[in-house]
């Protein structure tokens, strides 16, 4: 999956590091998915965790395999040991001496622990491009939250300079019916104070959107002064199908990397019984060795003096007793074996879980968006209608601040509306467990 975001946008990436830091970055969601796939640590963490699970592989398979081995010892003599003989001193042994000896063994039985260990190796490589798959997905979840998160700030800032706009309006409005004797220093205190509201809203919402935009950067490895402009909107669909939630369940059964992850854990418990076990169980070797020896007081090491020797063999060996070291390691393993499926189980309660809130969420804020299509559009009239009775001195400041305050209501509620579907939509997604596939 990481290639294949790689590949996908690896041009995006190229243009990023090419661009001057004054520029302002134009980042899609596309761009900057690519950009966490190339920079965030927990998937680059977890992918080095998948090469490495991948040469466990090797270092099993290595077990089965004959193993070779060669040495050379070379000893000087500096005092030899002597006896006397017949009123002779005799020396034993020579100044220098050199061995040189190369072995063979290939294990022929070994009570099928070799076998058992190389499948442990492959389920952990199989969990480790599982805990990779989850990882890519919680960083995708990331970047896509954060994404919208900007998007909906951006949006309230509109609505907060909309609102700000409209308080000014009113304000002067106001002040041009004061000097005509038409209205109170009253209502003018209040419009007032309710430009100086819709200014302090329109700084948080700036504020809001800065914080937002640091998020963003960070999720995507970006420097936090890079300066950025977002392009982009809210997701309104998936091609999972809405229609059919048990559908959704059943297929979260065979995509969950959780899931999948904990079947390929409860195998490799089962082999790992297997080798515990095999540790009762004899073990045979092929043995062959070879030695070459010379021995001399000078250094002279020509072919005559060298001392050579061949020989081949087995080796059997029977345990019999361990201190029940052995049967203790196999109830642990059966121990281990218990637990993951109680996981599973867990597992499959919680995905079921998140699937129906996620579900269940998606279709609120659809019916959240339909209801507030109509309440914008309502409260947009309201205010016309407002404004009009006000000027036209047949209703006081009060509808007025009522109905700006309902306006901003509907369009902050429709703005959030609309993020909460896509995000519904990207949790749905991850729920099931295709999120960006």
């Amino acid at each position: 999956m990481g290639k294949t975001w790689f590949l996908a946008f690896g041009f995006m990436v190229s243009s990023v590091s090419a661009s001057s830091a004054e520029e302002p970055l134009v980042l899609d969601l596309a761009m900057g998915l690519a950009l966490a796939q190339k920079n965030n640590e927990l998937l680059l963490q977890a992918h080095i965790d998948l090469i490495r699970s991948r040469e466990e592989i090797r270092a099993a398979r290595s077990a089965g395999l004959p193993q070779l081995a060669a040495s050379v010892n070379y000893d000087r003599n500096w005092l030899l040991p002597s006896f006397i003989f017949a009123g002779n001193a005799v020396r034993i042994g020579s100044e220098n001496n050199i061995n040189g000896r190369i072995s063979m063994r290939q294990t022929l039985y070994a009570g099928g622990g070799i076998s058992a260990a190389k499948d442990i190796a492959r389920r952990q490589f199989a969990m480790s491009g599982e805990t990779e798959r989850a990882t890519q997905q919680l960083v995708i979840a990331t970047v896509v939250e954060r994404f919208y998160e900007l998007l909906l700030a951006h949006e309230l800032v509109k609505v907060a300079q909309l609102s700000s706009e409209q308080a000014r309006r009113n304000l002067v409005q106001v002040q041009a019916r004061r000097r005509a004797g038409r209205a109170s220093e009253f209502d003018q205190l209040r419009a007032q104070v309710q430009v100086s509201s819709m200014r302090a809203d329109s700084i948080r919402a700036e504020n809001d959107k800065r914080l937002a935009e640091m998020a963003l950067k960070d999720a995507v490895g970006l420097p936090l002064d890079q300066p950025l402009e977002v392009r982009g909107s809210f997701r309104t669909e998936t091609s999972l199908d809405l229609a059919d939630l048990d559908a959704l369940l059943e297929r979260s059964l065979s995509r969950r990397p959780e899931l999948e992850r904990v079947a390929h854990q409860i195998k490799l418990q089962e082999r790992t019984i297997a080798a515990e076990q095999a540790a009762s169980r004899p073990s045979l070797e092929a043995v062959a060795i070879g030695q070459s020896q010379f021995q001399s007081d000078e250094f002279d090491v020509g072919d005559k003096e060298w001392r050579k020797s061949w020989n081949t063999g087995l080796v059997l060996q029977v345990p019999l007793f361990d201190g029940q070291r052995t049967g203790a390691r196999v109830a642990q393993a059966r121990q281990d074996l218990r637990w993951v499926k109680y996981e599973r189980q867990r597992l499959k309660r919680e995905v079921r879980l998140q699937i129906q809130q996620a579900w269940y969420d998606a279709q609120e804020a659809s019916e959240r968006i339909e209801v507030n299509r109509d309440a914008v559009l309502q409260a947009e009239k309201g205010m016309q209608i407002a404004e009009s009775r006000y000027a036209n001195g047949v209703s006081t400041q009060l509808e007025i601040l009522d109905a700006q305050l309902a306006l901003v209501r509907a369009q902050t509620e429709r703005a959030t509306a609309r993020r909460d579907r896509a995000l519904s939509l990207m949790r749905l997604e991850m729920a099931v467990g295709v999120l960006g596939e």
